[in-house]
């Protein structure tokens, strides 16, 4: 699995293809490596990314167009939109663990959230935030819209998508992505000229929020992202190869560490004095005072070493594969799969050693604070686990572990990697542990510290510090 967005950004002037004048290559490019991934992550057995709804979970889709209806009306400074997935359980309600601490600070009342189902939401009642609606509202508009437009759409220079198609044995249908980015433009341009914010803030920019980011920008209102996983230099979505139109990305971005400044220090897709290091509200809200799970702790008490497994899609039966060869090599090592959405039934599916559990009943951040060990292949978790004082074993499934982590996690008192079940095994009964405040402490460069002060900080910046500034506060 290669980076063909930089082959294909060298190789050809994507800048040159446009529609109505307007580069569409920097909204296709994220859709061109997500169909890549996906047809070699089916190749080898795994599952594709991003959803894969059915006719009857579209439809289950449109009963959430409801949810809020209220609060669509008015006008906001804010507007804040951000996924189901990013919500944590937090005295008894759903917390946004990206954009709730921002939005508290800002005013609640003065935020319209939009919230994408990923893969459902939860009751509007055990939700944290306050102005709260679904985005499935906007997807059946801008549906209507793209049925009903009959505008045609001439792409200049087409002939380099349909070579990138060819060179690539892909099959994107980048007309539809087109006429479906211009619909959804369409209706956030509605949205804001109706709600009027000032700035916009999203928790992941690239995808089906690019049609977001246009229409604020053209309305003028700014663009702040809140980090939700990895960036780095591997990542195809923050690292451009061409000089794009930043019409569709975000004017800032805030996120984990100072180690994610480097990725931006001679960046093509956002100015680096636009990125600010906040570090992880859920991270330290976790070390405080979360409550593990006494079922779980009991047993544990069974075996000498815990090793926490975060699953993702594009690896998810090649890892499990991994870790059930392992387990049977030593059974005084117990593996906790942390799969990403526990609720999925396939799962009771897999014959699993006794040593080897799917969890259910917690969540990686909760389980780091029982686990001895942490094991992924290139998930987020990674750079997390040690903030949360547990070091890493990275399985190198296809050598993407190293080619994601190989640079940044390079401290070996921290992480290890391991190729094999067998050279698993042996780091995983040799590795000498540290404390956790030790570990805390090495991967600060990562994940920064104090989040409260760093937030009040940003709200001193811009885009906020215009807002502020007008109304006087």
């Amino acid at each position: 699995m290669k980076n063909i967005l930089k082959e294909i950004e060298a190789k050809y002037p994507v800048d040159t293809i446009l529609v109505n004048g307007e580069q569409v290559w920097p909204y296709l490019r994220v859709a061109y490596h997500v169909q890549y991934v996906n047809e070699i992550s089916s190749r080898k057995g795994e599952r594709p990314l991003g959803p894969s709804l059915s006719f009857l979970g579209k439809l289950k889709r449109l009963l959430n167009i409801p949810y809020g209806t209220k609060n669509w009306l008015g006008k906001y400074d804010y507007i804040a939109i951000s996924t189901t997935d990013a919500r944590k359980p937090i005295s008894g309600k759903y917390f946004n663990r990206l954009l709730d601490p921002i939005i508290d600070k800002l005013g609640r009342g003065k935020v319209l959230y939009i919230e994408i189902p990923a893969p459902s939401l939860y009751p509007i009642a055990s939700v944290y935030t306050n102005k709260v609606v679904c985005y499935d509202l906007l997807e059946l508009l801008a549906m209507i819209v793209e049925t009903f437009t009959l505008r045609r759409y001439k792409i200049e220079n087409e002939s380099i998508l349909e070579n990138i198609n060819k060179d690539y044995d892909l099959s994107l249908d980048y007309l539809r992505v087109i006429k479906r980015f211009c619909a959804r433009r369409t209706v956030f341009s509605w949205l804001f000229r109706m709600s009027k914010p000032k700035v916009v803030l999203l928790s992941c920019y690239y995808g089906l929020l690019q049609s977001a980011i246009r229409a604020a920008k053209e309305y003028g209102a700014e663009v702040i992202e809140f980090q939700h996983g990895s960036i780095g230099e591997e990542h195809p979505a923050y690292n451009v190869h061409a000089d794009l139109d930043k019409g569709s990305f975000p004017d800032y971005l805030a996120v984990f560490g100072k180690k994610e400044l480097e990725t931006f220090t001679n960046s093509r897709f956002i100015q680096p004095q636009h990125v600010y290091p906040v570090g992880s509200f859920y991270i330290e809200y976790v070390k405080t005072d979360h409550m593990p799970s006494k079922n779980l702790v009991q047993r544990l008490k069974n075996y000498k070493v815990s090793i926490g497994v975060t699953l993702a899609s594009t690896t998810e039966s090649r890892l499990i594969e991994f870790v059930c060869q392992a387990a049977v090599l030593d059974r005084n090592i117990c593996y906790l799969l942390i799969p990403r959405h526990p609720q999925e039934e396939h799962y009771s599916s897999f014959e699993l050693p006794d040593n080897v559990m799917i969890v259910k009943d917690e969540n990686f951040y909760g389980l780091m604070m029982l686990a001895d060990f942490h094991a992924t292949v290139y998930s987020t978790c990674a750079i997390e686990a040690p903030s949360l004082g547990v070091q890493n074993i990275l399985i190198n499934v296809d050598g993407l572990a190293k080619r994601f982590y190989g640079n940044v996690l390079n401290d070996s008192r921290v992480t290890r990697f391991a190729d094999t079940p067998e050279e698993f095994v042996s780091i995983a009964n040799s590795f000498e542990k540290l404390d956790r405040d030790t570990l805390a402490k090495l991967d600060e460069d990562l994940i920064a510290v104090n989040y409260e002060r760093n937030i009040q900080e940003l709200l001193r910046r811009p885009p906020f510090l215009e807002q502020q500034s007008v109304s006087g506060e």
